[in-house]
């Protein structure tokens, strides 16, 4: 099924009505692949690529898995468009089976990418199809392996990549302050594969990546699998969006313990979603020690999160088939989130398996049960399948713009009358300041219409 939101889903999304004929403020930005020059990033036999930079005059095809040299850094100018190009065969070393991947950029321990682009000219991984015709998995991914710490083995390979000869695949060691390089205003779209059960590549994929990687002003969206995936490290981010993602908008593993500022979440009741056991499996957030009892392997994985906002489907009975929770804290993972917004999910926050830490200063919606597994202090909450209910806890009447066909976050600020307006002076919950600008104008797409 294609992962493409309609203008019917984007205004369930929104909870208010839309008048298809009329145009939002960023309803074509960037829609599509420019129409430049395309050439192939050169390689070597064993996928290496042999140039420093990509210009922003070309658009850029990726055959199969490409990787930066280690120990070189790779430069994407901003406004550079990349895409997937020949798709390749790969033994794939985990599970035997050959697979056929296209469109993965990786950087390798040691190796580093500067993909900064700007509000004005983001930096676009994306699909190489013709609008109305883009598929969740069209373009596979970009992954970045780092040396910081993580709970797993120093050798850990990274799920569904293939091991060229002289590049190793691993991530993990005990640099927490490691460099992968710097990635500002990049959006990823149509992105990922599912290879096999557990080995499969997210939009933005993080394997033990340090401090001192820059990662703001990130998005994934469309994606067959995870938005953002962190498997360990220590690497700070801020904001961030996950779009209409097949799975987890946000995942966390292998004693991940960076800080995260700013993120919206936002499901597509249109989309494809993973399951378990044949129910739902999709999360707005998953958190995970790690995958074996008593899941004691330390560092404990432990994100903390501020001002995200969560937003799931409208219809109780949608939300209820197609999501799992909110936020899922598992398998002994700590925690520890402020002034967030979740919305619009069965449960709002689940903790399972002996997770534990804090979570205050949020305000929850559900249709079910505001939480699961316990009830932590300090939270404003609503059990409500009345869509006003939803609609007041995500931020107003305004939640989307009112003669548009564009879904516009602008309008997720909370309102002065909002509990998400937390004590109506300095603090606030969610994404978004009151009163200042969005940090998503402009070098975030949201508009179907030309997807």
């Amino acid at each position: 099924m294609k992962k493409i939101l309609t203008v019917a889903s984007v205004c369930a999304i929104a909870l208010a009505s839309c008048n298809k004929d009329n145009v939002g403020p960023n309803s074509d930005l960037n829609a599509g692949l420019p129409n430049k020059p395309q050439a192939t990033i050169p390689t070597d036999a064993a996928g290496i690529i042999t140039k420093t930079t990509l210009s922003a005059d070309t658009v850029w095809k990726i055959d199969g898995v490409a990787f930066v040299r280690p120990g070189a850094t790779l430069t994407i100018q901003a406004g550079t468009y990349i895409t997937s190009g020949v798709t390749k065969a790969y033994n794939d070393q985990i599970t035997g089976l050959t697979q056929n991947i296209k469109g993965v950029l990786v950087v390798p321990k040691t190796a580093k990418l500067i993909a900064n682009g700007t509000a004005a000219a983001p930096i676009v991984f994306t699909s190489p199809n013709a609008a109305g015709s883009r598929n969740p998995g069209d373009f596979g991914g970009v992954v970045l392996l780092g040396n910081a710490t993580t709970n797993q083995a120093s050798t850990k390979r990274i799920e569904g990549i293939p091991q060229p000869v002289g590049v190793d695949v691993t991530y993990g060691g005990t640099n927490a302050a490691d460099n992968s390089g710097s990635l500002k205003y990049v959006r990823i779209e149509f992105a990922g594969y599912n290879l096999t059960a557990d080995n499969e590549i997210n939009g933005l994929t993080l394997g033990g990546v340090g401090t001192g990687t820059t990662l703001e002003n990130i998005q994934v969206s469309w994606g067959k699998d995870d938005g953002f995936e962190f498997f360990g490290g220590t690497v700070n981010a801020k904001y961030l969006v996950a779009l209409s993602n097949d799975d987890d908008d946000f995942d966390f593993d292998h004693g991940y313990t960076g800080t995260i500022q700013y993120a919206l979440s936002l499901k597509d009741p249109n989309s494809t979603n993973s399951t378990s056991s044949g129910s739902s499996d999709s999360n707005g957030l998953e958190s995970d020690n790690e995958g074996t009892a008593p899941y004691a392997a330390t560092p404990k994985t432990r994100p903390v999160l501020k001002n995200f906002t969560f937003l799931g489907i409208k219809d109780v009975t949608v939300a209820s088939s197609k999501l799992k929770f909110g936020n899922r804290w598992r398998r002994a993972t700590e925690y520890d989130i402020q002034n967030s917004i979740i919305a619009g999910y069965a449960t709002g926050a689940a903790f399972q398996d002996g997770a534990t830490g804090t979570f205050t200063g949020n305000v929850v919606h559900a249709y079910t049960a505001a939480f699961s597994g316990a009830t932590p202090a300090g939270n404003q909450t609503n059990v409500s399948t009345d869509a006003a209910a939803y609609l007041k806890l995500a931020g107003g009447v305004n939640i989307f713009y009112p003669t548009a066909t564009l879904f516009n976050p602008v309008f997720l600020r909370p309102l002065s009358t909002s509990p998400a307006y937390g004590n109506g002076t300095t603090t606030y919950s969610g994404a978004f300041h009151p009163t200042t600008a969005p940090w998503t104008a402009t070098w975030t797409q949201f508009d179907p219409k030309n997807y």
